[in-house]
């Protein structure tokens, strides 16, 4: 075998590995889920790339052979594209984070970058004869993580597979997730099972791509629901081959549609479906989604750095600078904490801007017109199939946002595309024998600075911060099973001050631990200032901090950077609380109340601080208020905070107001309640002089009140 031949196995087996990473997962090295893959996949593209720089000897000469032998518009907006992701990055408000992201999402642009290099060497070096190889591997792993997506929802092997009785993530770390990366597999394995020859290579197509559809049903993901019908629609409806059987499912799939949309109809007005993927299919759950609130905000946000947005990894910036917590729902579901915008269309905006959201949608745009116009070949089905996969991740995006399995499939698909429309050729010619140099690494300096470099990546940017975050992660599994001395003990001398590219998060899950394990010392305080120095424009950090060390200074940090967040008016109220000081308490939070009218805690600092300010009318006030706007406060935790307040004034009127909450509660939530509650009842009605009340009480020994 010749060199060129080797050095090809070597590339296509590493393509390979990094394929099948999706389906690698262990809950301490590679958790969270998607970081773990990015990292092993940055180690293996770097030597991939390592490998091209050394190999090649006229880099001039390599990329014009790349323009001369791909489609050049194309090719072009992919790397124009790749330069405003470079470009976003420089010129961020926080480029370090933007760099290299966090483990919680597992992005940042040096990823992003890759995954691009990554589609242009699949299309440079991988022959066309071997695409189907690599597809029909690809589909393999889908298939081994939709296995173990169905070990988890049904059980089975619950000693090594965590059971999910509702809906299974696989090996992904979320249902979502799931969902996306199998309907990016979806079309393009049913369109193999359609050119298939043989009747196996026919049966295993059509198996895995029922297989793959079962398990989005299951995952009652919305987004790839949507996804999957307009990819359908456009699958089934511009079908290529013309025929009566052809003609008969198309009649059948308008049918069906109008069947499904009338059955989804009745059944949201005549049945309250619940513990069913058909509840995801809910009209009232599609209308109080907070994602459309999320977009609202991201509209204004979008406006402040339009060319290159504010750099990759973040939206939470944006997001915090407009956030409005007046608008429906948006603390629904997720919290009030978004740093993504569900939504490709906003996240790309506001993340690299409107020109690199304008290219994307080009290049996706361009390459679905160049298949369309080689369609009608020897691969129609296939090509047919991808463009179908386009507009279902697509329309799936609309609702959601990407991780690294998903992001993997979509640049391999671009990559498979750029070899379908360029001209004919050998794609593996990048490694013919006039092309490669005869560097030696032992004699050359430049190849041996350029090894030297690709262990230092290799470390610093891939093994070191993966074993921090195994040390991370063991932590994290002392802390859940009571273990905090020896979390504790991991984290200080293994994690918080070891530097790595996670920093930041690794500061932030030593201060959790400590707040779990209620061990708070100045070093904890003096970790969160670093923190603040790392990554200065983090809200959170900030209210953390105020929180932490009852100082307002940081509060008023924090309302720089978000001056709707209810957080910071509630941080400043119950500092003024523990200082007594109401009256600047009510000052916190009428503010707070002005922004959001159905804040209950806000609602709950005003009333008791009118309580201790013996200010019982605008209890009164107060209390109508907040349950005209569906705030109560009956349980134990509001009682006791006010019996507290009149026993420092004993005023009757405030026993009598207590009293009064007292009876309602017993009123609205029935026997338990008034069984637990009738000695209070009786002792506060005592206190407040409602002596017929007591006495009316005191005859009911049974569940016989009025």
């Amino acid at each position: 075998m010749d060199s060129n031949n080797k050095l090809y196995k070597y590339y296509f087996y590493g393509f390979l590995a990094i394929l099948a990473l999706p389906v690698i997962t262990t809950p301490t090295l590679l958790n969270p889920t998607a970081w773990g893959k990015a990292i092993l996949f940055r180690i293996i593209l770097a030597v991939l790339i390592f490998i091209s720089i050394y190999k090649y000897k006229d880099i001039v000469k390599a990329t014009r052979s790349l323009f001369a032998k791909s489609d050049r518009v194309t090719l072009a907006l992919l790397i124009v594209f790749l330069g405003l992701v470079i470009l976003s990055t420089i010129f961020s408000l926080d480029p370090t984070f933007s760099f290299w992201g966090s483990p919680l999402r597992a992005d940042g642009s040096l990823n992003y970058i890759f995954y691009i290099i990554f589609a242009i060497l699949t299309f440079l070096i991988i022959k066309r004869a071997d695409w189907e190889k690599v597809w029909k591997f690809n589909i393999i792993i889908g298939l081994l993580v939709s296995a173990v997506a169905l070990l988890q929802k049904f059980g089975l092997f619950g000693e090594i597979v965590k059971t999910y009785n509702g809906r299974p993530p696989g090996t992904l770390g979320g249902p979502i997730f799931l969902a996306l990366y199998l309907l990016l597999l979806i079309f393009i394995t049913f369109s193999f099972f359609l050119k298939a020859g043989s009747v196996k290579r026919k049966i295993f197509y059509l198996l895995a791509s029922l297989l793959f559809l079962y398990i989005i049903i299951i995952t009652g993901s919305r987004a790839a629901y949507f996804g999957l019908f307009i990819g359908l629609v456009y699958f089934i409806l511009t079908f290529p081959k013309k025929s009566k059987l052809v003609l008969a499912t198309k009649i059948s799939f308008l049918v069906l549609i109008l069947l499904g949309a009338c059955g989804i109809y009745y059944l949201n007005n005549n049945f309250k479906i619940v513990d069913s993927v058909f509840s995801r299919l809910s009209f009232k759950l599609a209308v109080d989604d907070p994602r459309f609130s999320a977009w609202i905000v991201s509209t204004e946000a979008i406006n402040d750095h339009p060319i290159l947005g504010y750099g990759p990894e973040n939206f939470s910036i944006a997001f915090d600078r407009y956030y409005d917590p007046s608008l429906p729902f948006i603390s629904k579901e997720w919290g009030s904490w978004y740093d993504r915008a569900h939504s490709f269309i906003f996240e790309m905006g506001i993340n690299y801007g409107l020109p690199a959201l304008l290219i994307y949608l080009s290049l996706v745009a361009v390459l679905f017109w160049r298949l369309q116009k080689i369609k009608y070949g020897q691969n129609t089905f296939i090509i047919h199939g991808i463009q179908a996969t386009f507009f279902a991740y697509l329309s799936a995006n609309i609702f959601s946002f990407d991780v690294f399995s998903t992001y993997l499939i979509f640049f391999l698909i671009i990559g498979y595309s750029l070899s379908l429309i360029s001209k004919p050729k050998e794609p593996s010619s990048f490694l013919a024998e006039k092309e490669l140099g005869s560097f030696n690494p032992t004699k050359s300096i430049g190849a041996c600075l350029l090894f030297i470099f690709l262990l230092g990546f290799i470390w610093y940017a891939g093994l070191k911060p993966l074993y921090i975050n195994r040390d991370i992660n063991m932590a994290d599994h002392y802390v859940r099973t009571g273990k905090c001395e020896k979390a504790l003990d991991l984290m200080r001398s293994k994690v918080i001050y070891n530097p790595s590219t996670i920093d930041s998060y690794a500061k932030l899950k030593y201060i959790s631990i400590v707040e779990h394990c209620n061990a708070r010392t100045p070093e904890a305080i003096e970790l969160l200032k670093k923190v603040t120095e790392i990554r200065p424009y983090y809200t959170r950090t900030w209210i953390f901090l105020g929180n932490y060390t009852g100082n307002t200074i940081y509060f008023d940090k924090a309302s720089e950077l978000s001056p709707k967040r209810e957080e910071i008016f509630i941080g400043r109220a119950k500092i003024s609380f523990s200082l007594k000081n109401y009256l600047l308490v009510l000052n916190n939070v009428e503010e707070c109340i002005k922004i959001n009218p159905v804040s209950k805690n806000c609602w709950w600092l005003k009333i008791i601080s009118n309580f201790y300010l013996d200010d019982i009318e605008q209890v009164k006030i107060d209390l109508q208020t907040a349950r005209e706007r569906d705030i109560n406060f009956s349980s134990e935790k509001y009682l006791s905070q006010i019996e507290d307040a009149c026993k420092i004034n004993d005023n009757v009127d405030c026993y009598n107001e207590l009293f009064k909450i007292y009876k309602r509660n017993i009123r609205s939530q029935g026997k338990e309640t008034f069984r637990e509650y009738k000695s209070l009842l009786i002792q506060f009605g005592i206190k407040a002089n409602q002596m017929e009340e007591v006495e009316k009480y005191l005859k009911y020994n049974k569940y016989e009140y009025e």
